[in-house]
């Protein structure tokens, strides 16, 4: 009897309790997927947010824009006109305008980084353009435009060529010392998104990028063991190769001279052989040597070319300050700063071509 009195006097408790966790009917909340900021007249901001409406015989995405200081005065104004009370824990991404990002986007960070609801994963990207237009193009107003762009840019960072960020590795380099963001950057293209590069941050600010025939480069750079994509060479006497990388792996090595750094980055590189183009138009074997050398030459002059790019700007996305600060005990951010326009940088690439055969 004892043990069918505590049993039965558990589950009313537990009934009880149940009754008095909060909880969330999906037909009565707008469970938003996406957001993006864009920088408005008079110092607001024009926010957009994107949730789906999923009913009996249709579904659909909902669009809405407001004109606000922030991000939290932005949602409170668009939930003073939806029937559904908006919450973040579906969230997939956020996108920040040019304009806005030129002066700088952590406040609207820090905000999605301060909610709980959502996830450290969330896709951060910069639009080319407006945000509140991309998200508005005719060409997605069928399908989900959220899962279409959060699918977009991770499909890119694990089988392509982009190299792989979210909002927490966002936030690692935003605060660490000796080390500034990147993003990816999207646009408008004819109707269509397409990602067309890679943001470079001082700071929060953007500053500049580089176009996609150069991403695979950078990610050579900022990422170990990379795999994956295909890369077109061509040379002066016109042949053309394009090669699957297998591995990738760059190593950095830093040299203190008088306490000013020196940086030797060795690339190392295994690939396939995917396609041979002769200039001759002929059957010929292909020279694995002469074209390793060619190659691991071209790799070296387009990474000195977009290093002196970076340097240029101010903006180290390499993270050399902060491997620095990993080398020198005595090592102080406002010296760097002024070394960080001069400091030498050494390119290193080595390929070794793999399952080469006889090409025609």
């Amino acid at each position: 009897m004892f043990n069918r009195a505590a049993i039965s006097m558990f589950f009313i408790l537990l009934l009880s309790g149940c009754s008095l966790l909060p909880t969330n009917i999906v037909n009565e909340i707008g469970m938003i997927q996406g957001v993006g900021y864009d920088l408005a007249d008079e110092g607001n901001i024009l926010g957009t947010i994107l949730y789906p409406i999923i009913k009996k015989n249709e579904s659909h995405t909902e669009v809405r824009s407001a004109l606000a200081q922030s991000s939290k005065e932005m949602r409170t104004s668009i939930n003073n006109e939806t029937q559904r009370r908006l919450v973040s824990g579906q969230l997939r991404f956020a996108l920040y305008g040019k304009a806005l990002a030129e002066i700088g986007i952590n406040d609207f960070v820090d905000t999605l980084n301060r909610d709980p609801s959502i996830g450290s994963i969330v896709q951060i990207a910069i639009v080319d353009g407006s945000a509140n237009e991309l998200l508005n193009l005719n060409k997605y107003k069928n399908e989900n435009i959220s899962i279409f762009l959060q699918e977009l840019l991770d499909q890119n960072m694990e089988s392509g060529e982009l190299p792989h960020t979210n909002l927490q590795t966002f936030l690692f380099q935003l605060f660490q010392i000796g080390q500034d963001p990147y993003l990816p950057l999207i646009k408008n293209v004819n109707g269509k998104i397409k990602i067309t590069g890679i943001a470079f941050f001082h700071y929060d600010k953007y500053i500049t990028s580089i176009p996609m025939e150069e991403i695979n480069i950078f990610k050579m750079l900022v990422t170990k063991n990379t795999s994956d994509g295909l890369q077109g060479y061509k040379f002066d006497n016109g042949d053309k190769v394009v090669l699957e990388t297998l591995k990738s792996n760059p190593e950095y090595k830093v040299n203190i001279v008088h306490g000013k750094p020196e940086f030797i980055i060795n690339i190392k590189m295994k690939t396939k052989l995917q396609e041979f183009s002769s200039s001759k138009r002929k059957r010929q074997s292909f020279n694995k040597k002469k074209y390793q050398k060619e190659i691991e030459q071209q790799l070296e002059d387009r990474a000195d070319k977009i290093i002196t790019q970076l340097k240029e700007q101010n903006v180290d996305p390499l993270g050399l300050g902060a491997k620095y600060k990993e080398h020198y005990r005595k090592f102080n951010k406002e010296q760097w700063e002024t070394y960080y326009p001069n400091v030498p940088v050494t390119v290193k690439a080595e390929c070794e071509i793999q399952q080469t055969g006889t090409i025609d």
